[in-house]
């Protein structure tokens, strides 16, 4: 087992997400976005006080390799 973190999981799930600030466009229809959304989730030991700022360094430099593998900008 890795020392900083006692579980990591990704997971996958469709999103909605409202076109505009209200939800609503003038003729009363309801548009939305649907996408879908990766994410990382860690949980660590909490022996030195560190473990969670390690963890999210990992997570960081696994989201820019990817990115930058796949020829996408990101900040």
């Amino acid at each position: 087992p890795h020392p900083l973190a006692l579980a990591r999981v990704v997971c996958s799930s469709t999103c909605y997400r409202a076109e505009t600030d209200t939800g609503r466009e003038p003729w009363g229809l309801y548009r939305v976005h649907q996408f879908t959304k990766v994410e990382m989730f860690g949980v660590t030991a909490a022996e030195s006080g560190a473990e969670s700022e390690a963890l999210l360094a990992e997570f960081l430099a696994l989201q820019k390799e990817i990115f930058s593998e796949l020829g996408l900008h990101y900040r």
